[in-house]
């Protein structure tokens, strides 16, 4: 085991974060434990709990690292005509749902324990998506209603992912042979034609 003193509280958290990451990469969130993360780094489970409050926190700071590619890949379209900005998303969340399944599975499958609430911090990183994805309707339709946005955005997106869902879990072939890249396109093409001429 690696001596307490050998690694900064933020190397600590960078080293488990990543753990995590590839222990769920390689054998599911289900078979994730403390002790298996402080095995991966060489550290005992109680010194994990001076940096993470608990094995729902750990969690959620790996998801963090996971929502923060999407929020790259989302920013790097931002300013891109707002169609072709809601196109580049949808195929980065789809692209991560494919390339990352077990992390990004993860990001929806984890609850927490005890029904515990979801802390402000992580809270704040999800809307951070659905802000990005309100920022391009607005922009196509901006004499709608601040509620109409939010409402729309939440609609598109869960439609998005209801596909990236069923693209990651290989179960397209409910819907006949079809690309998941070309219902994307699809379901974005006319929900945003539609939208755009309600405004």
């Amino acid at each position: 085991m690696a001596r307490r003193n050998q690694h900064s509280r933020e190397e600590l958290q960078s080293m488990a974060i990543d753990a995590v990451r590839e222990l769920v990469a390689e054998h599911g969130l289900a078979k994730l434990s403390v002790r298996k993360v402080a095995e991966k780094i060489r550290y005992t489970p109680g010194m994990l709990y001076h940096v993470f409050a608990n094995l729902d926190d750990l969690i959620l700071h790996a998801n963090a690292a996971t929502l923060d590619t999407l929020l790259a890949d989302m920013k790097a379209s931002a300013d891109l005509a707002p169609s072709r900005a809601l196109h580049q998303m949808a195929s980065a969340y789809l692209s991560l749902a494919r390339t990352q399944t077990a992390l990004w599975q993860m990001v929806f499958m984890h609850r927490m324990q005890h029904a515990a609430p979801v802390p402000p911090w992580y809270q704040q990183r999800t809307a951070q998506l659905f802000e990005r994805v309100e920022q391009q309707m607005a922009r196509m339709a901006d004499q709608q209603s601040t509620e109409a946005i939010h409402l729309a955005a939440r609609t598109l997106w869960s439609s998005v992912h209801g596909i990236a869902v069923l693209a990651a879990e290989n179960k397209l072939e409910v819907a006949g042979d079809v690309d998941e890249q070309a219902m994307l396109d699809s379901l974005l093409e006319n929900y945003l034609k539609s939208w755009a001429r309600e405004s």
